[in-house]
């Protein structure tokens, strides 16, 4: 293997002292039949425990393979969360948790989107991802704080190859650039993580800060028992798990995980970005299942080497995607392709072992099929919206032509030609998108729509209106602190 230094021979291989457990979460934007962002998961929430109090049947399969549901920060997105399976379940916990958003999506009248990014109200935010957590374990047995090291460091220097088959995330603000994974490269919680290293707790005493009963203590530490579980796998000094790829489970340093169950030991890989396709994405988790065991392999074998080209190949795979070239060393370039296929081949044998099958990789996965094309948009004032995605929100508008506004009473007024209003621009957006087993994938088109909002009135405007006057958000303020710009 390119990344692992041999020093000793195995008489076999000792794949079949371990097992292996893999959960996936999968996030998703929620949007309305238009294709605009809804604020409905917690609507999704309670319409979801309805669809399992009526259906015993689909509740008592999902008992075995679904954690839960969970909320994600912005209202218009939502999640659902396996249980730690073994590989051969994964897929249909996939499908059957895919299956409970979108049925009850569909009775609420909204659409689960499958796609890490909406393609204009992703501002960066809301970001929607996939995270695939594994662990590999003896019989009965823990995962010990070296084999999280190993299997984290393996996956660490293939978390570019993972990024590059995964990123599909291509359009941002409504333009297609020249980034693959737009999640990665501005999502604020997929910073770069370290290698993993193991520290071991000095034999002295030492100060432990805790809660207890609602106030800040200390209990005092002696020493420490000198065996494997007094080890912690650190990736970064700060303790961080809001990161690319990251270890869990108490023997870290990560404070949200101090109090986990030692069972929870595994590694999270926090870069996929949502897939269309669900095989696609158990694709992936299968090559992070084998690749654990793998890891066991290697750790007995010898020892796992540290990337040198880590971070450019990290940056290439999220610009390039399924067409990054990654840097080895004496100069030498490796398509994504090529390293994809040695790394499938290495680790074949553990496919066979886990029951499993990769069926995607590399071919078809390679194609950009399922990836986001540029859309056809079309702006019912093209000038206007340039101006208010400039930051020009408060405007003053001489209309062109006369027309008819209704408000929300169902009231009519009639605008004459050449009259001035002072108003805020808004965009509304009307989308086209292909749907994919009840769930939005592919945005086709847009339309954009801007209106001039004048308290309880939205006037549509036209191309052809005069913008006699802009302003920005902080220049409105200081109008209403210390005088009228438009005076």
């Amino acid at each position: 293997m390119r990344f692992h230094q041999k020093t000793n021979e195995l008489d076999q291989d000792p794949y079949k002292d371990y097992q292996v457990l893999c959960g996936i979460e999968e996030e998703f934007l929620i949007i309305n039949k238009n294709g605009t962002l809804a604020k409905a998961a917690d609507d999704i929430m309670v319409k979801s425990a309805e669809i399992l109090e009526r259906d015993q049947n689909f509740l008592s399969s999902l008992q075995i393979k679904i954690r839960g549901l969970d909320a994600e920060p912005s209202p218009s997105q939502i999640e659902y969360v396996t249980l730690p399976l073994p590989p051969e379940s994964l897929l249909q916990a996939v499908i059957e948790g895919r299956k409970l958003l979108t049925e009850a999506a569909k009775q609420l009248g909204v659409k689960i989107l499958a796609q890490s990014l909406h393609p204009i109200q992703s501002d960066p935010n809301p970001i929607s991802g996939t995270h695939i957590n594994v662990s590999v374990q003896r019989e009965g047995g823990l995962m010990t704080p070296e084999e999280m090291k190993v299997v984290y460091n393996y996956l660490w220097n293939f978390l570019p190859e993972i990024i590059g088959i995964s990123a599909n995330s291509r359009i941002f603000k409504g333009n297609l650039n020249n980034i693959a994974s737009n999640r990665c490269a501005n999502s604020s919680v997929l910073k770069s993580n370290g290698f993993a290293v193991i520290e071991i707790p000095e034999n002295r005493p030492t100060l432990v800060p805790m809660r207890y009963y609602g106030r800040m203590r200390y209990k005092l530490k002696i020493g420490f028992e000198q065996d494997e579980f007094s080890k912690k796998v650190i990736t970064n000094n700060r303790g961080e798990r809001l990161v690319d790829i990251t270890p869990r489970g108490p023997f870290t340093n990560i404070s949200d995980d101090n109090d986990e169950l030692p069972s929870r030991n595994r590694i999270e890989v926090r870069v996929v970005d949502v897939q269309l396709d669900s095989e696609d994405l158990i694709d992936i988790a299968y090559l992070c299942c084998v690749s654990a065991l793998h890891a066991m392999k290697l750790q007995k074998t010898g020892e796992i080497l540290q990337d040198p080209y880590h971070m450019i190949n990290l940056e290439n795979a999220i610009a390039n995607g399924t067409r990054a070239v990654f840097q080895r060393g004496n100069g030498i370039k490796e398509s994504l392709e090529t390293s994809l296929s040695t790394w499938i081949e290495e680790t074949e044998e553990y496919q066979d072992y886990l029951g499993i099958k990769i069926k995607n990789l590399p071919s078809k996965i390679l194609q950009l099929e399922n990836a986001q094309k540029e859309l056809d948009i079309e702006y019912q004032s093209r000038k206007i919206e340039k101006l208010r995605q400039q930051g020009n929100t408060y405007v003053m508008v001489e209309f062109v032509d006369p027309r008819i506004v209704i408000d929300r009473k169902g009231n009519r007024y009639r605008i004459t030609s050449g009259t001035q209003v002072r108003g805020t621009l808004e965009a509304k957006y009307n989308f086209n998108y292909d749907e994919v087993d009840g769930m939005a994938t592919n945005f086709t088109a847009i339309r954009v729509i801007n209106n001039l909002v004048v308290q309880n009135l939205k006037i549509p405007l036209k191309e052809n209106d005069h913008v006699l006057r802009v302003q920005s958000e902080s220049e409105s303020l200081l109008d209403r602190l210390f005088g009228d710009f438009f005076r």
